[in-house]
């Protein structure tokens, strides 16, 4: 068990012609909520996975000798320090020793312990968590997630002395933010670690190797995904996996200095323009839920004075959509004439109506998902269509149908 440099990580500065903007498919994303910092900060402090890392550290203690032979802990060690952290753990949960390793290592990445020659001590990172300002706790959970993200699914092929291609396992986070309010079956989870797999592989595929993997060592997503989870960056309900408000706030942060995804200020502060926003690039869920609260802070013709004036001023995108938004304050009638807002055309409702009828259930996983996993491994990928006057019209447009900016 012993620590090695980290494995490349999923980072588009370790694939120098490959930026977050092709990863995802856009340079701009839908508008983002996320909870106050010193929310954020609160559920850091609660990571069943920082806390079980943490206590491994403070056990090994000032001065831990090292095996000779491995120069990593004995195995007496080992076992004895997994019987510590399941007696220590919360939730009252055994830790079996075959996940150690994974323990070691992070701590190892995020300065709870020092290495040395023959002996490993406790390092002064464990100060930073939890009981460090909010800044520090913050910086220690972004840093495990981008670790687990990176190495964890490859370090299990590592000390298994196998050859399953598994490093591009935590690539699968970038369409999990894309699909970030309905999130994505277990099951498509697998399949994009299996197809990451297949695209890295660096000898024909064998499907025989695949399923003697899985078969001893448990399905690669869902084993990555529980550590997730331990985390705090992903949930399951229904066997649909979502990214919790840590996960997203983590992603968020890594991809917005190349990705354009505004944060969204409290409901009585958005603006017209914010509401068109989300309604261009986001899903239907995010817009139901955000006009709802928009519109819960502000009488209905202020409402539609602040959209008027966002028609007005936006791009011809902008203004079909704010128009659209518009028409679902009030009869066509009395918007023009109060604010000389135009019904829509008989070819837009018709539009409208063979949108619906032809999209899928408003989650983005179709063509983004697949395409954000694909063009992390260089694979051919059809472009999505160019945008129609079709999503002009409609109120809710899906994200593989919106007009161009």
């Amino acid at each position: 068990m012993t620590t090695r440099d980290h494995l490349r990580t999923v980072h588009p500065s370790a694939t120098p012609d490959i930026s977050y903007p092709e990863l995802l498919g856009a340079d701009r994303l839908a508008p983002l909520r996320l909870p106050p910092e010193e929310r954020l900060a609160q559920l850091a402090r609660s990571s069943t996975l920082l806390h079980r890392t943490r206590a491994l550290a403070v056990w090994i203690g000032r001065e831990r000798r090292l095996a000779d032979d491995t120069a990593s802990l004995s195995e007496d060690d080992i076992r004895a320090a997994a019987d510590h952290l399941s007696t220590t753990d919360s939730g009252a949960t055994d830790v079996p020793p075959r996940e150690m390793p994974q323990y070691w290592h992070l701590a190892h990445d995020l300065s709870f312990i020092t290495l040395g020659e023959a002996s490993v001590s406790v390092a002064s990172g464990v100060d930073a968590w939890p009981d460090g300002d909010d800044g520090e706790v913050l910086d220690v959970w972004r840093k495990a997630f981008a670790s687990l993200c990176s190495w964890s699914a490859a370090l299990d092929v590592e000390l298994a002395g196998e050859s399953v291609p598994l490093r591009g396992a935590g690539a699968t986070v970038l369409p999990l933010f894309m699909a970030r309010e309905r999130g994505l079956p277990s099951a498509e989870l697998s399949a994009l670690v299996r197809q990451t797999a297949m695209l890295d592989a660096e000898t024909a595929w064998s499907e025989a190797v695949w399923s003697s993997w899985v078969s001893r060592h448990g399905d690669p997503a869902e084993v990555l995904y529980d550590r997730l989870t331990l985390l705090g960056a992903v949930h399951r309900t229904d066997d649909v996996v979502r990214l919790t408000p840590l996960g997203l706030y983590a992603l968020w942060h890594e991809v917005q200095s190349e990705v354009d995804i505004p944060l969204l200020p409290p409901p009585e502060d958005m603006t017209a323009s914010d509401i068109v926003s989300i309604a261009l690039l986001g899903t239907d869920d995010q817009l139901c839920q955000e006009w709802r609260a928009w519109l819960t802070t502000r009488t209905p013709t202020e409402a539609a004075t602040e959209l008027a004036a966002a028609a007005a001023e936006g791009s011809p995108a902008q203004r079909a959509t704010a128009i659209s938004l518009l028409h679902d304050l009030g009869p066509p009638e009395l918007l023009s004439e109060q604010f000389d807002i135009p019904p829509p055309c008989l070819y837009a409702e018709q539009a409208r109506i063979e949108t619906l009828d032809d999209r899928a259930d408003g989650r983005p996983t179709d063509d983004v998902t697949r395409r954000a996993a694909d063009r992390l491994h260089d694979a051919n990928v059809r472009a999505p269509p160019d945008a129609s006057v079709k999503g002009l019209a409609s109120p809710q447009l899906t994200p593989g149908n919106r007009p161009a900016q």
